[in-house]
């Protein structure tokens, strides 16, 4: 009888820690939150395939493929910590040996402006592009407005990561990594060419 009250007592203090644990690690993300985000990057996706069916070939085309690619990486990105919380597994992106944490209001506030401001421009170059019925000039002004696209799409998967504490590599040096660059313009001898 004794024995058997202890090992009662014992699975419900194993029950209940587990329990405590669960609660402990609960996301701060709910995973209605990345359903919705991940249904407004479907809505982007499907857009941009809608306008990649009008071309046959050529740069709008492929600038229009590589959107959906960056789209196509946000929504993995999505996917992949929508798993994460469904199954309790958590999720660290050690960048330069300092973990990834998820950006403050403040950080999503600005990336969200600086999001308006080019999706702004991208509206603005659509509407200069609609204004052409063809050839060159509209060519061109398509290629704009698709390199203002990207921009676009390259700043949500910015904000989805930050939101979401996914890493963004850090971009390469300015002078590409060389220290001994000689300036533009000078004339070097034949040793210091390469």
């Amino acid at each position: 009888m004794k024995n058997a009250l202890i090992a009662t007592m014992a699975i419900i203090i194993v029950l209940l820690a587990t329990l405590v644990g669960l609660l402990l690690q609960e996301p701060n993300i709910s995973v209605f939150e990345i359903d919705r985000d991940r249904a407004a990057v479907a809505s982007k996706i499907a857009l941009a395939k809608d306008e990649s069916a009008k071309y046959s070939g050529g740069f709008v085309k492929d600038f229009i493929q590589l959107r959906l690619a960056i789209l196509s990486v946000t929504d993995d990105m999505l996917e992949q910590k929508r798993a994460s919380i469904i199954r309790r597994i958590s999720m660290t992106y050690p960048v330069g040996s300092k973990p990834v944490s998820v950006a403050t209001d403040a950080e999503l506030d600005e990336i969200l402006q600086e999001l308006k401001q080019a999706e702004d421009q991208a509206a603005q170059s659509r509407k200069e592009a609609a204004k052409y019925s063809g050839g060159l000039v509209q060519s061109l002004a398509l290629m704009k407005a698709e390199t203002d696209e990207m921009g676009v799409a390259q700043l949500r998967l910015k904000f989805y990561s930050a939101k979401h504490g996914f890493p963004i590599l850090p971009t390469p040096p300015k002078d590409g990594g060389q220290k001994n660059a000689v300036p533009l313009g000078k004339v070097v001898g034949d040793k210091e060419a390469l």
